[in-house]
């Protein structure tokens, strides 16, 4: 997956309760991100630092195969 739909979709979370899974390629399990403070594209092309309440969690989104968010308004 390209970088620039994931930053985007990151920084519009960034003090939000909004929530994004993303699925790794070879995991069956997504990894759940929540509580954004910030996001950081990396030197590399594909390469995103991002800044939790909780974590900081470094991914490379050339192996993201899928994302998704839970719907905001309750449906």
């Amino acid at each position: 997956m390209e970088r620039g739909p994931i930053l985007a979709v990151l920084t519009e979370m960034k003090g939000t309760t909004a929530e994004l899974d993303l699925l790794l390629t070879g995991d069956r399990d997504p990894l759940e991100i929540r509580n954004v403070v910030e996001v950081d594209p990396l030197h590399s092309a594909h390469g995103i630092k991002i800044t939790t309440r909780a974590n900081t969690i470094w991914i490379d989104a050339s192996h993201v195969s899928g994302m998704w968010q839970t719907r905001m308004d309750g449906s």
